[in-house]
């Protein structure tokens, strides 16, 4: 058997507001706008991409980003997720201790760590 490629491709974030959310654990309602996801997801590939586990110190390494972009459209169903215009993706190939999670459905997807100043949006 030829060995497995350990790829993996998935929503780092999505675009806008996820209808399906009202309120978060915290009170507030976080999202990007398209444009302002841009520009996290290209200074994440200008600073170096770094990935570890659950966010957890020691674990950096788990992936090696191959892939990093903003989906273009149409809407593509992705298992149980649905991939919009503007939504940012990350492909990478994990280490063979987080390939293992993945398998074991410990892993199912990405959580970009960083910071970010809340703004009230304004209506349209």
């Amino acid at each position: 058997m030829p060995d497995e490629q350990r790829y993996v491709l998935g929503v780092a974030y999505q675009a806008g507001p996820d209808p399906m959310i009202k309120r978060g654990a915290d009170g507030g309602r976080d999202f990007f706008s398209p444009e302002e996801l841009e520009k996290a997801a290209w200074k994440f590939l200008q600073n170096g991409p770094e990935t570890g586990l659950f966010h957890a110190d020691g674990t950096e390494g788990a992936a090696t980003v191959v892939e990093s972009y903003i989906y273009r459209g149409p809407d593509w169903k992705l298992g149980d997720v649905v991939v919009k215009a503007g939504d940012w993706l990350i492909g990478a190939v994990l280490d063979e201790h987080a390939w293992q999670l993945y398998k074991s459905g410990r892993v199912t997807g990405w959580s970009p760590q960083g910071s970010a100043r809340r703004i009230t949006p304004r209506s349209s």
